[in-house]
């Protein structure tokens, strides 16, 4: 039977468990949630629950034996589980570093082990895909842009996807810089200001995601262009920086 999302995550913790259990057996090894449920910004209807799932090296038919999970439970804000071994993730520190600092950040363990406890992330890989991200996130959105043909939805699902994504590069640009970083993105986006960073489009841009300021197509259009002003000038910063 499909679930309703919850008035807080951990109502729905212990049963999450045991689905899992019941679906992944002696293979489950650990089960993490991050993101804003994890961090205490969770908002029934909107948050999605984000987990990270640990399974043994070698598990077979792990996606088959989920897919009653997630049937179950996406109705709920489940997020598709993140699903890997730690083999997986200790030989992906290199590749993923992002990912992991943000996710080390802001986690809760539900069972098992914390998989994240004693990760440790080179600052030199961190700096090559800041900058690596952020110059493909600049190419990719001037495309998008161009191919929404200044449609308001297509503008609006736009917001709504790739602001998480640039508040996770703020984030490891801080701790490149800092050794440190909020875990609220506004408090992110006041800790890059003042940084000296340029990043009032991307306050805007929250408010819009959020539903606090209404902008016409062109208007949208424009606070994007303003974004990719700002993304440039951080990424000729993190192409400077010496780690």
């Amino acid at each position: 039977m499909a679930k309703k999302p919850p008035e807080r995550p951990q109502d729905i913790q212990d049963e999450l468990i045991q689905d899992l259990v019941t679906g992944l057996g002696t293979d489950l090894e650990a089960v993490v949630l991050f993101g804003s449920a994890a961090a205490g910004r969770y908002v029934k209807g909107r948050s999605d629950m984000n987990l990270l799932v640990m399974v043994s090296e070698g598990a077979p038919r792990v996606i088959s034996r989920l897919l009653p999970f997630f049937s179950k439970w996406s109705p709920a804000g489940v997020a598709p589980p993140l699903v890997m071994s730690r083999d997986y993730l200790a030989a992906s520190r290199d590749v993923f570093p992002i990912e992991f600092l943000v996710m080390a950040a802001s986690h809760q363990v539900l069972h098992g082990e914390d998989p994240l406890a004693a990760l440790e992330l080179e600052p030199k890989h961190l700096r090559l895909q800041l900058e690596r991200e952020l110059k493909g996130k600049v190419t990719a959105l001037r495309t998008r842009l161009l191919a929404s043909g200044g449609d308001a939805r297509t503008l609006t699902d736009l917001s709504r996807e790739a602001l998480p994504a640039f508040v996770a590069f703020f984030q490891a640009y801080l701790h490149l810089t800092t050794g440190s970083f909020p875990s609220d993105p506004a408090e992110v986006l006041s800790a890059m200001s003042g940084a000296g960073l340029e990043v009032s489009a991307f306050a805007s841009l929250a408010q819009v995601r959020a539903g606090q300021l209404k902008t016409s197509p062109p208007e949208l259009v424009a606070l994007w262009e303003e974004g990719i002003d700002e993304l440039d000038e951080i990424s000729r910063r993190v192409d400077r920086l010496e780690v």
